[in-house]
């Protein structure tokens, strides 16, 4: 089905979301709607029970899923350091709870999508070992496509 845009002459559209993030808080900050074409959804399962890693969904106001996209984690939980050890030059250190950024997903433009959902496995403590159970990942925030972000809206 064509889009608005397209019948106007314009190319795919999609929106760029940017958020922040301070610990485990995350943000909605920013919302642009640009000219480009966005990779295709991935497969949507049947269920979210047992599913890890980072995600994000798109959802109409039913709540049901009208795109999916699986991404490395944006928010950062550990980093690598350099360490005086010849034999292990390269170690991770854990960042902490006070990490602090901002990171952008892309999306499609699909005019009855009302929200995102962003899902994430919880950060694995170190010398932790969960149960299989507990592996999942879960939604850790959902964000009003239509809420009004304080003047930070571009690209309409």
């Amino acid at each position: 089905m064509a889009s608005r845009e397209r019948d106007a002459g314009r190319g795919p559209r999609a929106l760029r979301l940017i958020f922040s993030y301070s610990g485990q808080e995350v943000r909605l900050v920013g919302r642009q709607s640009v000219e480009m074409t966005v990779p295709p959804s991935d497969p949507l399962p049947a269920q979210e029970r047992g599913r890890s890693g980072f995600w994000y969904e798109l959802r109409d106001a039913d709540r049901r899923t009208l795109y999916s996209r699986v991404v490395s984690n944006p928010i950062p939980t550990s980093t690598e350091v350099l360490t005086d050890d010849p034999k292990r030059p390269v170690a991770r250190e854990e960042l902490g709870g006070d990490v602090q950024g901002v990171f952008v997903l892309l999306c499609p433009e699909i005019e009855a999508a009302r929200t995102v959902a962003l899902f994430s496995s919880p950060p694995e403590a170190p010398g932790l070992r969960r149960a299989a159970g507990e592996m999942g990942a879960r939604q850790i925030a959902e964000f009003d496509l239509a809420a009004d972000l304080g003047g930070k809206e571009a690209g309409r």
